[in-house]
């Protein structure tokens, strides 16, 4: 379990996700037009970053079943 804690990709993954959640939290709360298109633009490159990231972990755990 401390070695799935301490894997890089899955602290990238979390670290993208809790990005993501702050940029939509700004987009809501804010009333300033230049605050909510640079967040909403950094909320689609962190969802692109995400998904990567997820596939990039789903690689591992099939490979990890496959060859062990």
């Amino acid at each position: 379990m401390l070695n799935k804690i301490l894997n890089h990709k899955v602290f990238l993954f979390w670290s993208i996700l809790i990005m993501i959640l702050c940029s939509i939290t700004i987009t809501l709360s804010s009333e300033n037009t230049l605050s909510d298109s640079l967040s909403i633009t950094f909320s689609i490159f962190a969802s692109f970053a995400l998904f990567f990231t997820s596939v990039v972990l789903l690689e591992e755990m099939v490979h990890e079943i496959c060859n062990p």
